[in-house]
Order: structure tokens, then C-alpha cells, then sequence
């Protein structure tokens, strides 16, 4: 035979060999489109006795979601109209949700009978099968690529459920959140996200929460599964205390909120890496708008950051703990007490054992600090205290481009606040 037949062939078949896998992945990734009224594939769940017109709607989209496992993937389009969702969603690797205009994910927070009890999630990031076992997951080594996708207007609804969270994401990789509107929470968050390994989380809108007791809670939290902290409740994890790294929350749109994004409890020694914020809107914030706890790596940048607590007390645009090597720069803080404060910080209550987390700041870091613009603070200086419980005085880097526009409001501000944390 030709020498260069053989060659050739000897090709193809290596080609072959490198390529099929992937196009037997591609032969079971299957796409079905619902509306509200659609039944469950195949007519599961439809004898049971649970399965009634609070439930069906959950129910519909549990079938289909166990169906994608089975078949290791697969997108479900959801076509406009109200999907009341009673009970928890589980979901596999490599699926993608796609919302189109119009659709509108409602928490339910009925069932129709005593026996089923209404969760207080609507998606979680784990495959069906293994949401009920114990100690499954630790690391990153959860599910996989899974992206919820909105369509011109489409919007997850959490009416206001005590404690309620919209998604909750662990020990995942290559998660993609992506123009949805998240609203109405309450002592929850929009977004849990806990030992993720690159996420982004891009041009959505999170907005109205009713204030939490310690008005704390974040839009988006990232949070390590620490037993120790009580932040984490999943028992399918290991809580093995993994944090989050590589995650992007950019181009997003925050309002009337506690808080934006945060962290509120530490594992000790463990450091959310490389999380980048940037190009958010966060306006009408009751505390501080972000607070970065144990994040090495960090950016925040280009953000604009407006009506902090109404400018009282001395609530910050940004209030780091732990932070390793911020790059805070470039963004636009209006009418906020104090634009950015670092201190020193050890967790109170649950965590406590552990030891005090202190900031690392390095010349470029204090350098990208001076590039933030402050207009109508009531500080024109950024805050670093050192030293653990002491607030008097502090190293502060001053704004020397965005001085303060009068100094009568600077003295009453002395006068009624002192100058102590």
C-alpha cells in the first residue's frame, strides 16, 4: 500500500480515537423546552400522593433534572410564564438552565400536605442522586459546568422566605450565573456559594431584602462548609472548610440590600482566593456594602458604591478582614460615611476558636487605594488599624484628590462620632 495511504489512515484513526469521546458526550446532551404546564418526563412522580397543584410544577422540573443525570447532561429551557417551586431542585453536571423573557421562578412556600415541608432553597448544586447522602462531596470535586442563563427579563423570586437562598453552589467547579434578576430575600441570600472553584457571576440584578437581625446578610456570600461556623448546612458535604477561588462577580446591580457580596464568618488558615469584583453597581446598602473576610488575591474594582446607611454611623463602602494582597482601585464611593477600613478581626460566637485574622498590604496595594474617588463622605481617608480591638489611631491613606467639601460637616461629624474606631 501508498506510504502516504497509510499515513493517512493511521491519522483518521487517531483522529478518531482523540474525537469520539467528546461526540459521545455531545450524542446524550439533550435539550427540552417546558412551560408552566408541562407534565413530568414520562409522567413521573404523577402517582404520588404529594403530587398535587403546588407540587406539580417542582415536580416537573425534579424529572427532567434526573433525567439529565442519567444521561450526563443536557439543557432545559424554561418558556414564559410562573414556576412556583415548593421544594429543592438538585442539579447535575453539565446542565444548563436557561431562562427566556418572561419567566419568572416564584419560592413556594406551600404543598398542599403535611408530609412534604416547603424547603427553603430552590436550586442546589448537586447531582439528585446524591443530594440525600451524607459526606459525599469535599474539595472541589462536586458537579460540574452548570449555568443558569435569563433571557431578556427573567426573575427568581424568593417572596420573602425566612432564610430563604436562591442557589446554593459547593464543592462545584465552572459554575456561570448570568442576567437573571434575584429579588425580594429575607435572612438569606441570593447566592450561596461555598468551595467553589471558578464561577462568574455576571450582569444579573439583586435587589429588596428585608433586613436580618444583624443586617448582614449578603446578596452573594462566599462561605466556607465549616461546621464549626454554622454557615453551612448541606449534609452531602464533607464540610472539610475548602473556600472559593476564582470567582468573578462582574457588570452586576445591587439595591436595598444589607449587604452586597461578603463574607461574615472565617475558617481559620483558609483564604477565599482570587475573587474579583468589578464593574457593579450598589446603591441603598444598611451596612457595609462589601465586606471581604480571609480573601487573598482580591480585586475590587471600578465599582460604584453610593448611599451607605444613609451615611451614618461608620458604615464603609468596603470593610476588609484577612485580605492578603487587595487591589482595591478605581472605584466611586457617594455618600458613605467612611469609604474603605481595614482592621483586624476575629469571628464572635460559632468560629470562634479561631485565631485573629490580620490584613497584609503590600506598597502597590496601599498605591492602587489612593486611585478611589470619594464624593460626599464624610472621611476622605481610608482606614488600616493594625492592631486587634484598637480604633484610635489609625493609619489612614489619605484621598488627596477628593477632599471633603466642607469643613463645618467635617467638625459636626467629629463632634457627634468622635473619632474612635
Amino acid at each position: 500500500m501508498n506510504k502516504k495511504y497509510i499515513l493517512f489512515f493511521i491519522i483518521c484513526i487517531l483522529g478518531f480515537y482523540f474525537i469520539s469521546p467528546s461526540l459521545s458526550f455531545a450524542a446524550t446532551n439533550q435539550t427540552f423546552t417546558l412551560s408552566p404546564n408541562s407534565e413530568p418526563y414520562e409522567n413521573h412522580y404523577t402517582h404520588y400522593h404529594t403530587y398535587n397543584a403546588y407540587t406539580k410544577q417542582y415536580y416537573s422540573l425534579r424529572s427532567y433534572l434526573e433525567h439529565l443525570e442519567e444521561t450526563q447532561g443536557g439543557t432545559l429551557i424554561l418558556t414564559k410564564g410562573t414556576y412556583t417551586i415548593s421544594n429543592t431542585l438538585y442539579v447535575p453536571s453539565n446542565v444548563t438552565i436557561i431562562l427566556n423573557d418572561g419567566v419568572k421562578i416564584i419560592k413556594g412556600n406551600k404543598t398542599g400536605i403535611k408530609t412534604l415541608i416547603p424547603s427553603h432553597s430552590i436550586f442546589q448544586l448537586v447531582r439528585p442522586s446524591r443530594a440525600a447522602k451524607k459526606n459525599v462531596y469535599g474539595k472541589y470535586t462536586g458537579e460540574k459546568n452548570i449555568a443558569f442563563i435569563g433571557k431578556g427579563n427573567a426573575t427568581i423570586d424568593m417572596k420573602f422566605k425566612k432564610d430563604g437562598i436562591a442557589i446554593i453552589a459547593g464543592h462545584n467547579e465552572n459554575i456561570k450565573i448570568n442576567n437573571i434578576h434575584f429579588q425580594n430575600m429575607y435572612s438569606g441570600h441570593f447566592i450561596e456559594m461555598d468551595a467553589t472553584n471558578h464561577a462568574s457571576i455576571t450582569n444579573n440584578v439583586f435587589r429588596n431584602s428585608i433586613a436580618s437581625a444583624n443586617k448582614n446578610k449578603e446578596a452573594i456570600n462566599l462561605d466556607t462548609p465549616d461546621r464549626s461556623t454554622r454557615g453551612w448546612s448541606q449534609q452531602w458535604s464533607t464540610f472539610d472548610k475548602t473556600a472559593n477561588r476564582y470567582i468573578t462577580i462582574a457588570n452586576n446591580t445591587f439595591s436595598n440590600l444589607d449587604r452586597s457580596i461578603g463574607t461574615h464568618k472565617y475558617s481559620g488558615g483558609k483564604f477565599h482566593d482570587h475573587i474579583m469584583i468589578r464593574d457593579n453597581k450598589i446603591d441603598h446598602m444598611r451596612n457595609d456594602a462589601i465586606r471581604v473576610m480571609n480573601w487573598s488575591n482580591a480585586t475590587i474594582e471600578n465599582n460604584t458604591i453610593t448611599n451607605v446607611a444613609n451615611r451614618k454611623g461608620i458604615f464603609r463602602a468596603i470593610l476588609a478582614s484577612g485580605a492578603i494582597n487587595p487591589t482595591f482601585q478605581h472605584n466611586v464611593i457617594e455618600n458613605v460615611s467612611r469609604p474603605i477600613q481595614f482592621m483586624a478581626w476575629k469571628n464572635s460566637g460559632p468560629g470562634s476558636q479561631y485565631a485573629i485574622t490580620y490584613n497584609r498590604l503590600t506598597k502597590n496595594n496601599i498605591k492602587a487605594l489612593m486611585t478611589n474617588k470619594t464624593i460626599h463622605t464624610n472621611e476622605n481617608f481610608i482606614r488600616i488599624n493594625h492592631k486587634y480591638n484598637v480604633f484610635d489611631h489609625p493609619q489612614k491613606i489619605y484621598l488627596k484628590n477628593h477632599m471633603l467639601q466642607a469643613g463645618l460637616h467635617r467638625i459636626m461629624y467629629l463632634f457627634t462620632t468622635g473619632d474612635l474606631f
